[in-house]
Parts: structure tokens; C-alpha cells; sequence
């Protein structure tokens, strides 16, 4: 009987999603494992392979103490790593044994599994310092080589490489999962003489449910040798918990015998896996196979493991980049659509009506608006019955406020009818009981798929006669024609749409409470009818300015989600930059140093090494060096400070009233807005700032700061208009001042300030000056202004109990001032 007919005899394989493969009963025979009973670390199960290492049957050493086997000051040692709290982290602990012909050195691996301590030893292949000394450099190496990585890519490319460079193996892949659960080899390094497997797919049953999540406890699983004899472990059941032993994380747990045979059918002979998690997901594994048996000391396993955590930890930020431009470019097309809708009668026409829309925010060949009763339609969609019974199958499904496929057709038969229009399904849901969706198309896109052998699963006999699942035994390329599939839909494309949502459900919300309240004024009397279409008149009209004012701070908060993202996005690399800069100045400093001590001993050095001193001129070198660095110093502290204005601007934690720095929101709000200052079409606007040391101001920072915005831009929309007929150079002045004295010991109740916005533009006629503040008034062409910005700041200055005025002469400049008192009334704050 051959070892593998040992291993797979009376092996079930009809369900592998169900096997048991945490208790196997057994571990791979390159080390022991002993389950131990607390505080006297009694011997309550062991593997039987005892008698070959230490020359003692298993049978004998149970219920014994450990120092059976190990001396009284390793048992003590062991007994004082398991009180600590972080004794995991001290793994492998180093334990020796003396026997009458050799000694012998163990990793011991300690851990805990449902309250049961777990000690499992490994020979020890390597000491300490030999270890240190090969890996420590290649290690910080591939660290920073990965985090220098600009894409995905390039991080899945070094990974493998930097992995196999540490432990040897034939061949090292990155495999990554789809939403579907099917892996891709996305990077691959290798022997030459072999076959490649890059872009070859996997199914999602050749990674069971339950081993994804012993995947996620364990981030690394080491097969020394597929072919081995499995060590069972005796007793069977654990004499505590009368069940057999957990061995989720153990490093020795014994293989499932359909995974042995996947790895013989492939031709493998040792594996090793590296977890590679994202937001507490398996996202897919580092793949290593060797064709002969190999066995990898825990330091070196260790060594992987944390560049798999590095890699784990970089996934965010490279995937992020990767889309970083289209998400940016959504953003944009969200803030105009919310513009659309705050000009248009009715919402719905600013959703489709103008370029971009509802398409554009998604990337959509097709959307239907269905509201109150009607549907919408743009681009490719469903038509007539079609669209009607897939409402009808939403309306009896949809159960999640978004809902999403590439793959209609498999949970709806019917749209194979329509595959060409709506292979893939986007929805938000507005309203259940209303039956109000948005529902967005995309068209079949036919693809081939490359899988590494036939993914459909074989059947094949077991010994109890039955049949069941075999894992496949060819891995040759085999190519399928995919149908009925949309490109999947992209996370930023279905945050842009529940973003979407929550603008339009304010809305709705809105104009529902106020239609509510008019049709209870007109029931109230007919002879009323007169001053009711007044009424009617006068709050439609509100109803008009307050859902324009919430697509405005839809409109606000996705400017300030964007900046917030773009400070996030420059911080990490900047900080990163910024902390090594110190490292590497000590370092030139160090050398510099032991140039200077070269030059003091060895005044006279071969000419060879005088050449090359000339060569690079190596005085000059030496001077300007350190200039160099702490030019870089300074740029990189520059670039920090502009993304602390970044975040100070968009102030998206601070939606309620607290002291701030007045004078530091307007210079965030320059910030955001020095692309328009230094446009090339236009000169530059030189910005004149005359700040007084103001006290910090009570206010609603965020909403302060889009007072700011708005004005200043109308600055500088005025000065880029008459620019052409303006002799001297555009210029906009700003002035901050306490309007009455201010003793800090006082009661400062009544005291405020002054913050006076002026340009040398062509100003405000007097025929329009009434009108600025009005909502919706605005001189601007059509889809360059909506005529709420100063109306809404005007509303923003009187909710502090402040002023907003204009002062302006045609031909001569505007000036708008702005009076906000310091203190709100009955607000008291500590500074």
C-alpha cells in the first residue's frame, strides 16, 4: 500500500465545503505536537512520533509532566511565557534536549485553541544570528521596495519576487479572488524551464469555504511534503473537552486528503500559502510550490508572513491609486449633476437632461428613473413588458438599499431576452412604498477566460462504493467563453451611486413633508382660495430655495470628501518621505564623518581612489550634500503644511459650533482655490491679506469657510470677465479687524469682527445691487452659476446673527463685508 492510499482510504469527497478539516486527528510528521493541561503543563495528548525524536513511546508521556521529556528550566520557561499576554508574539521559543548520543535543538511553537494549550516543535534548522544576518537586510530590502511601488501591479510583481528570493521556492504566485470567489494568478516569478501560470483562473472550489477562513486565522500554512505519512495524535479525543483537538492554529496540522491529491495532480511536492488580507477578507493568497520535498525554518516562515501583512496593509492605498483619476473624475460629475438638479423644475431633469448625467456616474449605457408612478428613460434600457416585470421582480427581491450584479441572467432567466442592453444591474432604492428606484444598464461584454484545466468538477468512486468529487488531474490550459456578463460594477461607481441616493432621499423627504402641508391648507376653505394661491406661490417657492440649499451642501460635502481624500492620499507618502529624511541625514552625516576620518589618516590615498575623488568632485560633494537635504527638509515640511490647510478647510468633523482661527479658514480656502488664481489663461490676481491677531471666533467652521468660497470666486469670476479692459494688475484684498476693542478679561458678549472681501473688477451696477442676495438671481451664463451662493451665505452670516453687505461702484470694484459677533449669546467656552 502506497502512502497516498494510506492518506485517502475511506475519504469522503462529496462535499469538501463541509469537511472537518480543523480536527484532522493528525499532524505532518516534520515535527510533534503535545496538547498540554494548565498551570503544570501535563501531557494530555501527543502525536505518535515520539519514540523517533526522543526515544520514548507516545503511549508513555501521557498524563505526565512536560519535564518528562524537557529539562526543570525549559519547562519554566515555557510556563513563563504563557502568563504573558503577548506570548504568541515571543514564538518560537529556543528548547534543547540532551539524549546519550546528540543534542537536540527545537523551534517550540506555542499557542491556544478554545482554552486548550497547544505546544508544537519544529527541528531548528538555523540559529538565531545566521537567520538575522541573511534575512533581516532582504526583508527591510523588500519592505521598501513595496511600499515604492506606484501600482498593484508593480506591488504583486515585487512580492513574489522579494518572497522567493527568502525562502527558495520553484515558483511563487499571487493569487487573487473575484467577487465571485474564483482566483486569479495576477503575478508569478519562477525557474525558466517552467510553464507559466500567469493569468490563469481557478475555480471557487478549489479553495473550500472553511479553508478561506482557517486562511484568515492563519496567515501562513507550510506543506513540507505532500506525499508524507500522517502522525495521528493519541487519544483521539481531548479527556477535557471529550472532542478531538482543534487544530485551526496549528502549524502542523495534518493536510485534507483532497487537497493532497489537488497538489499531486499538479504536480507539487511542498506549498507554501501566505494570507493576504483586506478589510478582514481573504483577497487572495501568495501562492509557493517546490517540485520536491522542502521543509522552511520558522524564522524564515516568519520572515513571509510579515511581508505578506506589508503587503496586506498596501493593498488599500495601490488598488485606491489605481482608480484614483475615475474617481476623482466622479466626484466632478457629482457635483454637477446635484447642480442640474437645484436648476431644473423638477429633479428628475437635472438627473438626465444635461451632459454629464445619470450614465456618465457609473459609466451606464442605460438608466431608468422610476418615481412616483413614471418612469424615465436614457440611453439603452428594458422597454415595455420587459421593464415592467423586472420592477415587478425588484419590487419582490430588492431588499438592501443598493443591489448589483454583472450577471442578470443567473438570478433573472428572463433577462436573457435583453442581454444585450442589461447583462449587468445597478439599483438604488429611494422608496419602498413608493416604488421609486434608479436603475442603472450595462450590455454584455463576451470574454474568454483562461482556467488552469477544466473547472468542472469530476466524479469518481470512493471505497465505500459512492461517488463523489475528485479534484481534477490535468491543470492544461483550458479556455471558456464567458456570455451574458457586464463588465463587474467598480466600488467608487457604487459609493458615487448610494451617494446619489442620499441626495435625492433629502429631497423627496423634503418636498413630501411640504406638499403634505398644502394639501392640508387648500382643504381648509374654499373662500380662502385667493390667500392660499399666495400661500401656494410663496412656499413652493420655498420649497424651491430649501432643495436647491440641499443639493448646495450635497454639492459642499462631496467638495469637502474630496480634498479630505486628497490630503489623505499625499499625507501617507509625504510622512513617509518626511520621517525617513532624518535617517538619511544622520546616515551622510555618518559617512561624511568617515570620509573626514579617511582624509585625516590617509592623506595621501592610492591615485585610483584620487581619480574618482576628482571625478565627482568630491569637496564640492561633501558641501553641498547636506544643502541639498535640508532643501528637501523644507519642501516636504512645505508640502505637509499645505495638506494640514487641506484638511483644516474641509473640516468634515466639525459640524458643530466651536472657537476656530478665522484668519487660518480663509487662507484654506485660498488654498483650494490657487489653481483659479494663477490661471494661464488669465494674468495672475495678486491677493493682498491685511489680518488682524483675532481672537478665535464661535462659528460653524465648515459653513464659514463656504461663505468664504463663494464670494471669492464671484471675485474672481468678476475679475477674469473685465480682466481684458482692466489696466493695472487684478487684484483681490482681504481684511480681517476687531470692529469694537476687545479686553479679554470682560465680557466680550457684544464685541465682533469684520472681514472685508475687495476686488478691482468691473463691479455691480446699481440696478442689480437690490438683487444679489435674492435666491436663484445670478448674471452668469447659463451652467455657470446657479444664482444660490450668495444667497445661501447671505442666510449662513444671519444664522451667526451677523451681517453680510456690499458695497460696489460700476467700474470701480466690489467690496463685500461681512460682521459676525465673537461669541454666540449664552455660549460660554474654556479656551
Amino acid at each position: 500500500m502506497s502512502d497516498y492510499e494510506i492518506i485517502t482510504q475511506d475519504v469522503d469527497f462529496n462535499d469538501c465545503d463541509n469537511e472537518p478539516i480543523h480536527i484532522p486527528g493528525s499532524i505532518q510528521p516534520h515535527g510533534l505536537l503535545f496538547v498540554l493541561k494548565e498551570p503544570e503543563l501535563t501531557i494530555l495528548q501527543v502525536s505518535n512520533n515520539t519514540f523517533r525524536f526522543f526515544g520514548l513511546s507516545a503511549d508513555k508521556l501521557i498524563d505526565h509532566s512536560l519535564d518528562i521529556i524537557f529539562d526543570k528550566y525549559y519547562v519554566e520557561l515555557i510556563k513563563m511565557f504563557i502568563n504573558q499576554k503577548d506570548f504568541l508574539a515571543r514564538n518560537p521559543i529556543k528548547l534543547s534536549i540532551s539524549l546519550s548520543n546528540r543534542n537536540l535543538l527545537f523551534d517550540g511553537i506555542l499557542h491556544r485553541r478554545n482554552g486548550i494549550l497547544i505546544l508544537e516543535l519544529e527541528l531548528s534548522r538555523f540559529s538565531e544570528n545566521i537567520y538575522y544576518l541573511n534575512s533581516f537586510d532582504l526583508v527591510r530590502a523588500a519592505v521598501s521596495k513595496m511600499q515604492n511601488a506606484l501600482t498593484l501591479d508593480d506591488l504583486c510583481q515585487t512580492m513574489v519576487k522579494e518572497v522567493r528570493s527568502l525562502n527558495g521556492f520553484d515558483r511563487v504566485m499571487v493569487y487573487r479572488f473575484d467577487h465571485e470567489g474564483h482566483g486569479t494568478v495576477i503575478a508569478e516569478d519562477k525557474l525558466q524551464n517552467m510553464s507559466s501560470f500567469l493569468g490563469l483562473c481557478y475555480p471557487t472550489s478549489d479553495v473550500p469555504k472553511q479553508a478561506r477562513k482557517l486562511y484568515c486565522l492563519n496567515w501562513l500554512r507550510l506543506i513540507a511534503d505532500v506525499n508524507y505519512r500522517p502522525v495521528e495524535i493519541i487519544p483521539s479525543v481531548n479527556p477535557i473537552t471529550n472532542s478531538p483537538v482543534d487544530l485551526s492554529l496549528s502549524v502542523l496540522r495534518s493536510v485534507s486528503p483532497f487537497h493532497v491529491e489537488y497538489l499531486q495532480n499538479m504536480g507539487v511536492k511542498a506549498s507554501m500559502s501566505i494570507s493576504l488580507i483586506k478589510d478582514d477578507k481573504l483577497w487572495g493568497l501568495i501562492a509557493c510550490h517546490h517540485h520536491s520535498p522542502k521543509f522552511i525554518s520558522y524564522e524564515v516562515r516568519q520572515a513571509c508572513e510579515f511581508l505578506g501583512q506589508v503587503m496586506s496593509l498596501e493593498l488599500t492605498s495601490k488598488e485606491d491609486s489605481e482608480d484614483y483619476e475615475y474617481k476623482f473624475d466622479l466626484k466632478n460629475i457629482q457635483v454637477k449633476i446635484l447642480e442640474y438638479m437645484s436648476k431644473a423644475k423638477n429633479f428628475i431633469e437635472g438627473l438626465v437632461n444635461y451632459k454629464p448625467n445619470l450614465l456618465d456616474l457609473v459609466n451606464a449605457q442605460g438608466a431608468v428613473v422610476c418615481f412616483d408612478g413614471n418612469c424615465t428613460q436614457i440611453g439603452k434600457t428594458p422597454q415595455g413588458k420587459d421593464l415592467k416585470r423586472l420592477l415587478e421582480w425588484l419590487e419582490n427581491n430588492l431588499q438592501e438599499e443598493v443591489f448589483y450584479t454583472n450577471f442578470l441572467s443567473s438570478l433573472y432567466k428572463e433577462a436573457e431576452k435583453f442581454k444585450d442592453i442589461a447583462s449587468g444591474l445597478l439599483v438604488i432604492l429611494i422608496s419602498r412604498n413608493q416604488k421609486n428606484y434608479i436603475l442603472w444598464f450595462r450590455t454584455e461584454v463576451i470574454q474568454t477566460v483562461n482556467w488552469a484545466g477544466n473547472p468542472n468538477q469530476e466524479t469518481k468512486s470512493t471505497s465505500g462504493g459512492r461517488w463523489g468529487l475528485s479534484p481534477r488531474k490535468s491543470f492544461d490550459l483550458w479556455k471558456e467563453t464567458v456570455r451574458l456578463k457586464s463588465l463587474p460594477w467598480k466600488k467608487c461607481e457604487i459609493e458615487a451611486a448610494l451617494q446619489l441616493r442620499n441626495a435625492v432621499v433629502n429631497i423627496v423627504l423634503h418636498q413630501v413633508d411640504e406638499l403634505a402641508k398644502l394639501n392640508a391648507a387648500l382643504q381648509e376653505s374654499e373662500a380662502q382660495s385667493r390667500q392660499q394661491a399666495t400661500h401656494l406661490e410663496k412656499t413652493l417657492r420655498d420649497l424651491q430655495l430649501a432643495q436647491a440649499q440641499l443639493i448646495q451642501t450635497e454639492k459642499m460635502s462631496s467638495l469637502g470628501q474630496m480634498v479630505a481624500g486628497v490630503a489623505h492620499e499625499i499625507n501617507n507618502p509625504i510622512n513617509f518621505i518626511h520621517g525617513n529624511l532624518s535617517h538619511v541625514t544622520d546616515y551622510t552625516t555618518s559617512l561624511l564623518n568617515l570620509i573626514y576620518l579617511y582624509k585625516q589618516y590617509y592623506p595621501s590615498p592610492p591615485e585610483v581612489i584620487q581619480s574618482q575623488a576628482e571625478d565627482i568632485d568630491l569637496d564640492y560633494l561633501i558641501e553641498d550634500l547636506p544643502k541639498i537635504l535640508s532643501s528637501m527638509r523644507v519642501g516636504t515640511e512645505r508640502i505637509r503644511g499645505i495638506v494640514l490647510s487641506l484638511r483644516k478647510f474641509s473640516r468634515l468633523d466639525e459640524s458643530d459650533m466651536k472657537p476656530v482661527d478665522i484668519n487660518q479658514g480663509i487662507d484654506s480656502t485660498l488654498l483650494i482655490l490657487q489653481h483659479r488664481l494663477q490661471e494661464n489663461n488669465y494674468p495672475t490676481i495678486e491677493i493682498i491679506k491685511e489680518y488682524e491677531n483675532l481672537p478665535l471666533v464661535e462659528c460653524y467652521a465648515g459653513q464659514l469657510n463656504q461663505v468664504f468660497l463663494n464670494i471669492i470666486v464671484n471675485a474672481i469670476d468678476a475679475l477674469e470677465v473685465g480682466w481684458q479692459d482692466q489696466a493695472s494688475t487684478p487684484k483681490i484684498k482681504i481684511r480681517t479687524e476687531i470692529t469694537q476693542p476687545q479686553d479679554i478679561d470682560q465680557d466680550d458678549t457684544n464685541s465682533s469682527i469684520k472681514i472685508s472681501i475687495a476686488d478691482n473688477g468691473p463691479g455691480i451696477s446699481k440696478e442689480i445691487q437690490p438683487h444679489i442676495f435674492d435666491p436663484f438671481f445670478t448674471t452668469k451664463p447659463v451652467g455657470k452659476g446657479t444664482g444660490l451662493g450668495l444667497a445661501i451665505s447671505y442666510q449662513i452670516i444671519e444664522k451667526h446673527g451677523g451681517q453680510l453687505t456690499c458695497l460696489s461702484t460700476s467700474g470701480q470694484g466690489s467690496e463685500f463685508v461681512i460682521n459676525i459677533p465673537i461669541r454666540q449669546k449664552g455660549k460660554v467656552y474654556d479656551y
